[in-house]
């Protein structure tokens, strides 16, 4: 069993989907309507924003950068968001860093960066996890394009609610597939050292299918070797949100 795209239809929402559905290593399957993922909710309507609610929606958790977002807005005039969804900006990482730059930089939307990035930020970690655990009901996790940073977060809470492997790389691979450039946008130049605009690249069919088959694959080294209640302990978090992420979908 999986997730299917957009189960859930908000209008305007882009790259959106339900984690339910999914299946768990003990043979049941995740919960639908308590975690979403999407790209960033911008183009949402007030309809949108209304269906939102009417699936229970209480809390957007928005993991990208300040400058980000005031660039987003500033590009997509925010419809008004109802005074009952609390947003939460919490940035997964200092795009200002040179050591981030460095490492990251290169792997901005591949699942390579996922390692170094955590190992990083354990404090900004701590602050994605908390705003999900402290909720007090669904929740919606995005960044940008919802796919590599918004996948790095929602890996880490479908690990550790113990969904299989394959089922995390299947949900990542919708979501890059789901995005509606392929390459193109912001990226790090290491030899200029810079930002850049990236112009997008145009991928025939056999050649998305090598990038999602490469993307997949380092996602899965990734999550064999991860260990998500140490990393969320060493991150600072208490056994008693630890044990409110491990239920969120169950």
């Amino acid at each position: 069993m999986s997730n299917p795209v957009n189960l859930q239809v908000w209008d305007g929402a882009v790259n959106l989907r339900d984690l339910g559905g999914l299946p768990l290593e003990d043979g049941d399957v995740t919960v639908r309507g308590r975690v979403w993922r999407s790209g960033a909710p911008e183009p949402m309507t007030t309809t949108g924003w209304a269906e939102a609610i009417d699936d229970g929606l209480t809390t957007v958790v928005d993991l990208r950068n300040p400058a980000e977002v005031k660039q987003a807005r500033s590009l997509m005039p925010d419809a008004e968001r109802p005074w009952e969804v609390v947003t939460h900006h919490t940035p997964t990482e200092d795009p200002g860093d040179p050591h981030f730059l460095e490492t990251c930089g290169p792997w901005l939307d591949h699942p390579r960066s996922y390692a170094p990035n955590i190992a990083m930020y354990p404090h900004l970690f701590a602050g994605v996890f908390r705003a999900i655990a402290d909720a007090p009901g669904p929740v919606l996790v995005h960044c940008a394009a919802g796919r590599d940073r918004t996948g790095m977060i929602t890996a880490l809470l479908l690990s550790l609610t113990g969904v299989e492997h394959q089922a995390i790389a299947r949900d990542y691979e919708r979501a890059f597939r789901g995005t509606t450039h392929r390459g193109g946008g912001i990226a790090y130049d290491v030899e200029r050292g810079a930002w850049v605009q990236h112009r997008g690249e145009t991928w025939t069919a056999r050649q998305l299918d090598e990038r999602v088959g490469e993307r997949r694959a380092a996602l899965l080294e990734w999550l064999a070797d991860l260990d998500p209640v140490a990393y969320l302990r060493y991150a600072g978090l208490g056994q008693a949100r630890i044990t409110s992420l491990r239920t969120l979908l169950r």
